[in-house]
C-alpha cells in the first residue's frame, strides 16, 4: 500500500484535497466503466435506486459517494469496488 505524502494527523485542507481527488478518480472510473459496459445513466440509476442527477453529480465528481451508494452501483456494473478508486 502506498503512503501518504505528509504526516498524520491530516489538516482540514489536506482532507479537503485528497476527498476532492478520490472524488475526481470515483467520477472518471465510474463513467469509463459504465460506458464500456454500455449502459446508460437512467440505467444505472433504476437499477441501483439512485435519482439520476445525483448519478450525473457522482460522475462529474461534484458529490462523494457513501461506501453504500458504491457497492449499489459497483453491483449494477458487476464490477468490485475498488475499480472506481484505482
Amino acid at each position: 500500500m502506498k503512503s501518504l505524502p505528509f504526516k498524520t494527523p491530516l489538516t482540514d485542507e489536506q482532507n479537503k484535497v485528497l476527498k476532492s481527488k478520490l472524488s475526481k478518480t470515483i467520477a472518471k472510473n465510474l463513467k469509463e466503466i459504465r460506458n464500456s459496459k454500455g449502459v446508460t445513466q437512467q440505467e444505472v440509476a433504476e437499477k441501483a435506486g439512485l435519482h439520476l442527477t445525483y448519478l450525473g453529480h457522482l460522475e462529474a465528481g461534484k458529490y462523494h459517494p457513501s461506501t453504500f451508494v458504491l457497492w449499489k452501483i459497483a453491483k449494477v456494473l458487476r464490477v468490485r469496488m475498488d475499480s472506481f478508486t484505482t
